[in-house]
């Protein structure tokens, strides 16, 4: 027995030797390990990767677009920090999904022939490794990071934030404490700029203030190489405003057609913020008025072949205020405002009642109201109305959870000029020109029931498809795209 003990503690040594100075040279330059397992690193990654893990920077901030590689780029710095600077890592991030993902992404790695020893325990969410460094992922909760202490002054400690937008304050304040003790402590901060006001909007506007170098990209420096001509692209804001030669010195992931989709099947502000990585609009017009302008015609251009259009109608309920119906009529790719009306004070009764008639008059059948007045849903149902709403129990739309997607549809509508308004519809009219933003990018809650229940009725345009496309195309964040050879 002792012979084959020898052995097998000599071949323990013989492959730690081996792999010394394999980890020597990586060490030197960690970029290697990766781009030599087919990973490219884009010019702005490759400035944050060698910042941070040079520790020239410590607290960095990564502004870039949904599915542009935020965080499969920080697995790839948290690999290079636990495996070659023994370095604990923090994962904080969004939801348990993203931070399940980003830690998958560093488990690939570290499951690797090469680094196999470096493990010593492997758990769902969390890692030691034989030198007791170790990463960790949490949730962005109070709850989660309660008592997590990263370095604590033995070792340098990375934390990651992964798409803080979503994040509440406090958490994110109290994650950037869990590596107060680490010597050195390096920070990145990430997200797509979903939000006007919190703690990233306020990180990206005054970063050099608070300490932070900012990294940013958009969709174009991540693209696959683009076939058009610059005089022949096919979204002429490309070449000035957006792409402005990019894609002819890119080599990503991201085809440019998908790009080009996403411009023609969403409203420019999702656009920005989604493809491009750029800020949401602040104060201002909801709808902008050339785009209302371009969206009034006279009456007569209104189809009146109704039998050829789907209806479907919008509504705002109000007692003290007013109660706004708006239908709907859709045919080809256009929708047609068919008729608008405003109850002041009326009872549920009155109401139905002329629904009745709206729907002799343009065949509606469906309607989608504002979730906040149960009763008068539940008797538009039994009136024989097919009355949206989540759930067999709950009728309606949700306005808290369903107003800025719908917002967004409707722009999409106006941008593209797919929405016609008669111009004998005046109030609709007057509450669209005046609808606002205030400073902080909220809507303002005022004189708006028209425009609420146009945005009620984009639940329809939703169930259709429309507004669906940049949730569901741009997600290529997964490995095997970002490290294409």
């Amino acid at each position: 027995m002792v012979p084959e003990d020898r052995t097998l503690l000599g071949k323990i040594l013989e492959h730690l030797r081996t792999r010394a100075p394999l980890l020597a040279r990586y060490r030197k330059d960690p970029a290697l390990f990766f781009t030599e397992r087919g990973v490219r690193f884009f010019k702005e990654f490759e400035r944050l990767f060698y910042d941070l893990y040079s520790l020239e920077v410590s607290k960095s901030v990564v502004l870039a677009p949904r599915g542009g590689g935020k965080t499969f780029g920080a697995a790839l710095l948290a690999t290079a920090f636990f495996l070659f600077r023994d370095f604990d890592v923090g994962i904080v991030a969004g939801s348990e999904t993203q931070a399940l993902t980003l830690f998958s992404y560093i488990s690939e790695w570290l499951e690797l022939a090469e680094t196999e020893t470096v493990v010593e325990h492997l758990r769902r969410s969390d890692l030691v490794g034989v030198h007791g460094n170790r990463i960790v992922a949490r949730t962005a909760s109070a709850r989660s990071i309660r008592g997590l202490h990263l370095g604590r002054s033995k070792r340098g400690a990375l934390l990651i934030i992964d798409e803080e937008a979503e994040a509440a304050e406090d958490v994110i304040r109290a994650a950037r404490y869990t590596v107060r003790t680490a010597c050195p402590a390096i920070i990145m901060r990430s997200s797509t700029y979903h939000k006007l006001t919190g703690s990233f909007a306020r990180l990206v506007e005054d970063h050099r203030s608070q300490g932070y170098e900012l990294y940013r990209w958009s969709s174009f420096d991540i693209a696959k190489p683009c076939q058009y001509r610059c005089e022949e692209c096919p979204v002429a804001e490309f070449k000035e405003r957006y792409c402005k030669g990019k894609a002819k010195r890119s080599d990503g992931w991201i085809d440019v057609d998908e790009i080009v989709g996403e411009w023609r099947d969403t409203n420019r502000e999702t656009f920005e913020v989604e493809v491009m990585g750029m800020r949401p609009a602040s104060a201002g017009c909801v709808i902008a008025p050339e785009e209302i302008d371009r969206a009034v015609v006279k009456e007569e251009e209104i189809p009146v072949n109704h039998c050829e259009m789907l209806s479907f109608c919008g509504v705002d309920w109000g007692f003290a205020g007013m109660t706004a119906v708006v239908v709907l009529g859709l045919i080809e790719d256009k929708v047609h405002v068919l008729h608008t009306e405003a109850f002041h004070r009326h009872g549920i009764d009155t109401i139905v009642e002329r629904l009745k008639e709206l729907r002799s008059r343009f065949g509606l059948r469906e309607v989608f109201a504002d979730s906040s007045h149960p009763f008068e849903n539940s008797r538009l149902r039994d009136e024989g109305f097919a009355v949206w709403g989540p759930t067999s129990e709950t009728l309606g739309v949700p306005f808290v959870s369903f107003k800025e997607e719908g917002v967004a549809i409707l722009s999409y509508l106006f941008e593209k000029d797919r929405i016609k308004i008669p111009e004998s519809n005046i109030t609709l009219l007057r509450q669209l020109r005046a609808w606002r933003r205030d400073a902080h990018g909220h809507i303002v809650k005022k004189d708006d029931h028209f425009p609420d229940a146009l945005v009620a009725a984009m639940m329809k345009m939703k169930l259709m498809g429309v507004g669906r496309r940049i949730r569901t195309k741009i997600t290529t964040a997964q490995r095997r795209v970002f490290a294409n050879p």
